[in-house]
């Protein structure tokens, strides 16, 4: 079991913020991350609230082993009430979020409120601090990030972040972290739009207390060999997450022409095999990567020349 899991309460119309543990209790009820979340959200949001009035509180979270030596636990998650559909809102995306904010001290915020002006996050090694962002409000999220980083003076800087779409309330707006890591789902971008908050930047260097420390490497550790010796992950760890392409549209899952139709024609053009083939021929060959302790490598990457 990992230890020492913290939750900040963060309240953006007063500036105040309070830390809470994670009661044992909670923990083994809802272990953590979205299930955590929900339990958050439900006690935390006021029934009947609108979507985009600071009193919906916006969950951010990373998995109960993110951060500890589990492999593939890095994914960060946002929870709040959608303004797309005015239910439970869930975004998930990858990268190297969620165990920097766990090493800065935090595997959960709950942000409420709406600050006066545009706001960004800096969470670091314990602290907590509003910074302004007018200098940010309108940026794209690529530009957002490196400007924090600049700003903060370090380029190890994690940040998830909104672009124009987010600062406009576009109800379907992502939260952004890195260049391709989304979490594109039910508006959380909007959410964090709506209460002036255009970022969260977090950088830590604080230990991760794990119960039994031995034993957690050695389960890992097959976990680690699993991973890497199964089938699926050759074919994954060459071509992406794409390569279920084909599989999903064979059995209905590729929404088509605005979700009237639920298969592509032709898709077999466009599988990555082909897509693949198209892109060595005109850019260049790719290598794969991968997110934060994750042997799965199923990003694929190219130089432009």
């Amino acid at each position: 079991m990992a230890l020492d899991r913290k939750i900040a309460y963060i309240d953006l119309s007063t500036g105040k913020t309070e830390i809470k543990p994670i009661p044992l209790e909670v923990r083994k009820k809802f272990i953590g991350g979205r299930g955590l979340d929900a339990y958050l959200l439900y006690n935390n949001a006021p029934e009947g609230c609108d979507p985009l009035s600071p009193e919906n509180p916006l969950i951010v979270s990373g998995g109960f082993l993110t951060a500890t030596c589990a492999s593939a636990t890095a994914r960060t998650h946002f929870m709040a009430k959608s303004p797309l559909t005015g239910l439970l809102g869930s975004a998930n995306m990858g990268g190297f979020f969620a165990p920097e904010l766990a090493w800065a001290g935090f595997h959960h915020l709950v942000i409420t409120g709406k600050a006066e002006k545009p706001i960004y996050l800096w969470i670091h090694n314990g602290q907590i601090e509003i910074r302004d962002a007018a200098k940010l409000w309108g940026r794209t999220t690529t530009d957002t990030q490196w400007a924090i980083r600049d700003e903060l003076g370090d380029q190890e800087v994690k940040s998830a972040v909104i672009g124009q779409a987010g600062e406009n309330l576009v109800r379907y707006a992502n939260v952004m972290t890195g260049i391709k890591n989304a979490g594109g789902r039910t508006g959380m971008g909007c959410v964090m739009g709506s209460k002036n908050l255009k970022a969260i930047a977090t950088r830590g260097t604080m230990d991760i207390k794990i119960a039994h420390p031995l034993e957690a490497l050695e389960f890992n550790k097959k976990f680690i060999e699993q991973i890497t010796t199964a089938k699926v992950n050759k074919t994954q760890g060459t071509l992406g997450t794409p390569f279920i392409w084909g599989a999903t549209n064979s059995w209905g899952g590729i929404r088509t022409r605005n979700f009237q139709f639920n298969q592509m024609e032709n898709a077999d053009e466009i599988e990555p095999e082909a897509i693949d083939d198209i892109a060595t021929k005109t850019i260049g060959p790719h290598h794969m990567t991968g997110c934060f302790g994750c042997q799965v490598h199923c990003r694929a990457q190219y130089k432009i020349p």
